[in-house]
């Protein structure tokens, strides 16, 4: 019986560039990998990969297979498969994804729960019974 072959996400397939000096206000939605270089507000969507370079700035929740910031973010991210925030990249948001990499000196703030976007949260752990004095 053959495994079903996983999708493989590639930031070296870049479909979309939204160049330097180019400023989005709205919805990006990408069918392949998008890198953006200039400034968005609003939303980030991509069935591959979305690369923020380091002189990308956005104010936009982020959705992917694969999400890498090397740039300024100030959203929520949601990843499918991996999150990777490199030396130079910022996020200002809550994290969602299965796999996260953050390289050390990072600036993040926000929560982060490993797991894929969409799969139910882990149930609380029950309270320990206390002993009561009567």
């Amino acid at each position: 019986m053959m495994e079903p072959k996983k999708k493989g996400y590639s930031e070296t397939r870049v479909v979309t560039i939204i160049g330097p000096g180019t400023i989005v206000n709205g919805e990006v939605k990408c069918k392949g990998t998008v890198r953006i270089e200039g400034m968005v507000s609003g939303r980030i969507m991509s069935d591959d990969t979305i690369v923020i370079h380091e002189t990308g700035r956005v104010k936009a929740d982020l959705l992917a297979g694969q999400i890498i910031i090397g740039g300024e973010v100030h959203g929520n991210v949601f990843a499918q498969d991996r999150l990777e925030i490199t030396e130079k990249g910022k996020l200002l948001g809550d994290i969602t994804a299965p796999r996260v990499s953050i390289a050390e000196g990072v600036l993040f703030e926000g929560a982060c729960a490993m797991r894929a976007p969409g799969q139910q949260p882990l149930p609380a752990p029950a309270a320990p019974d206390t002993p009561t004095d009567t």
